[in-house]
């Protein structure tokens, strides 16, 4: 476990988390977590995933090689994956970096498709219709939003969207923090 306590100091204050902060969530004391830093104590597999969680990371994570951040994630090279039962594609357009701030992802709706129920979470959306329509409902109230629209909301109020038209929906969505 060389240099895990460091990648754990650099990972918690690139996150912008204190000890005290970062050991509340982890459900142990600062000083627990600052002999993990510096390397006065090495933790259980357990407390590991707990902290690595803390984070917003893996324990996989914690164990390899920085490298550099991609910059331009080709078409190719996106991952992807279907929800069938929602009639839902998704392909990540941002590349995967544990500090970014945000996620991008190109959401494509099929005719009858959709979240299927109300949702929320922390943060923020932002969406634009590349092709198609959307029927976006937040905190209730019904949008039309078609090709060439955008749209702007705060994630933690409720919220659904479904593709009531007869081809399919091509959307950038964007959300703050990143929750893909």
């Amino acid at each position: 476990m060389d240099q895990l306590g460091q990648k754990l100091r650099a990972l918690r204050k690139s996150r912008g988390l204190s000890l005290k902060k970062l050991a509340d969530t982890v459900g142990c004391s600062a000083s627990y977590l600052s002999m993990v830093e510096n390397e006065k104590l090495n933790p259980s597999v357990s407390r590991l995933k707990q902290i690595a969680e803390g984070l917003g990371s893996t324990i996989i994570d914690l164990f390899q090689e920085p490298r550099r951040p991609k910059v331009v994630l080709r078409r190719v090279e996106r991952p992807r994956v279907a929800f069938p039962g929602s009639r839902l594609k998704i392909e990540i357009l941002a590349p995967q970096n544990p500090t970014k701030a945000m996620d991008a992802r190109l959401a494509i709706v099929e005719p009858g498709g959709g979240s299927v129920g109300d949702y929320r979470h922390s943060g923020e959306e932002f969406g634009l219709v590349l092709s198609g329509a959307l029927d976006l409902t937040v905190e209730g109230v019904t949008y039309k939003v078609n090709q060439g629209d955008s749209f702007y909301f705060q994630s933690t109020k409720d919220h659904r969207f479904c593709n009531a038209g007869d081809e399919e929906a091509v959307v950038v969505w964007v959300n703050h923090p990143p929750s893909w």
